[in-house]
């Protein structure tokens, strides 16, 4: 049996050094747990997101099917948001024709597309390949299939394959892959065209509803996490003031992953990208400044 004074001993509690080495179990397993941690909510975040653009898919194409109007339901998001400019149209906003559920966390997860003329859902990493869904995989450069033009056969897939990291289909470094394909849409590559409307001081629509994206320029965005409203808006209203409602020139360069032309586009002979350069209102796109002479 223990005595009294046993009884006191027990009572008195940890010593320094075992208070430290408790203190640096605990430590050691907080930084064990921690990665896991992380990683569990990752996943947790990327399954919502699927769940999400899945529901969105079902949805549309039951609104579709009874007649009803195209829009979906946007559902809460954790570590995700809707990129669609404001609009849950099953067709997208005016500027894309994709629902886009786009991460926080560009370099390790994954967005998502749904297609609603096709219906098709696509998954796609930074730098990387669209997959299928809901498999959703990450495929390093290099364990990417090598294309060949010939056996792509379509120019608007090959601008896709350019998109998604296949620089090689690019031999001449001007933002276009395949040329000798020729273009998909019929559209020449110099033209005019008449502006309905800029959404974005480097995004515009032709009255004939071609989507444009201002090649070789960045403006600041509107809405989204990364967004600068003030400058964004600044950049829009200059841009509409100049061509708003006015016939423009236009040197198609190639398409992107929204199906948008890229394409320079100029006013009374000049160049409006420069222009807006030049004003303050965009800066050069450096990653993907090479098919503009003037931007190099």
């Amino acid at each position: 049996m223990y005595s009294f004074k046993n009884l006191i001993k027990l009572n008195e509690g940890f010593s320094l050094i075992e208070l430290i080495t408790v203190i640096g179990i605990i430590s050691i397993l907080g930084i064990v747990a921690l990665p896991i941690f992380f990683e569990i909510i990752q996943k947790a975040e990327k399954v919502i997101a699927a769940n999400s653009i899945l529901r969105i898919k079902i949805e549309c194409e039951s609104n579709n099917f009874l007649g009803r109007n195209l829009i979906f339901t946007p559902s809460n998001l954790i570590g995700y948001e809707f990129d669609n400019e404001g609009s849950n149209k099953c067709t997208g906003n005016e500027n894309f024709s994709l629902v886009s559920i786009i991460p926080e966390d560009l370099k390790t997860q994954p967005s998502f597309y749904y297609n609603f003329t096709n219906g098709e859902i696509s998954c796609i990493y930074e730098g990387s390949e669209a997959t299928e869904f809901p498999e959703c995989k990450k495929i390093p450069l290099s364990e990417r299939e090598k294309q060949r033009c010939g056996d792509i056969g379509d120019w608007s897939k090959a601008q896709k394959f350019l998109q998604a990291g296949h620089s090689y289909l690019d031999r001449d470094n001007d933002g276009e892959a395949c040329e000798a394909l020729g273009r998909q849409s019929n559209k020449p590559a110099i033209g005019e065209i008449t502006i309905k409307d800029c959404y974005d001081g480097d995004t515009c629509t032709s009255s004939e509803g071609e989507k444009i994206r201002l090649a070789c320029i960045n403006t600041p965005e509107i809405k989204g996490k990364r967004a600068k409203p003030i400058k964004a808006i600044a950049a829009k209203k200059f841009l509409n003031r100049m061509i708003k409602g006015k016939k423009v020139s236009i040197r198609r360069v190639t398409e992107d992953k929204y199906g948008r032309t890229v394409g320079e586009l100029s006013f009374n002979g000049e160049n409006l990208q420069q222009l807006l350069v030049k004003e303050g209102h965009a800066e050069i796109y450096k990653k993907y400044s090479k098919p503009c002479e003037w931007a190099s």
